[in-house]
């Protein structure tokens, strides 16, 4: 028996989803309609936040 759409999910009953707001902010990338959570302060989803490598031990670097 093969079956080409396997879905899993974690035993036992699954977190609830995430609060969003209802104005229903989403994401200021262009063509992305991700809905962001309440706990989100940021106008992007984690797919289009820009990375950031924190410097926790040694000298802060200047920037650019």
């Amino acid at each position: 028996m093969r079956s080409d759409n396997v879905k899993g999910h974690r035993p036992g009953s699954d977190p609830p989803p995430s609060k969003v707001e209802r104005v229903g902010r989403i994401c200021r990338e262009q063509e992305c309609d991700t809905r962001l959570s309440i706990y989100n302060k940021t106008g992007m989803c984690w797919q289009h936040q820009p990375l950031i490598f924190p410097n926790y031990r040694g000298k802060r670097l200047a920037n650019p």
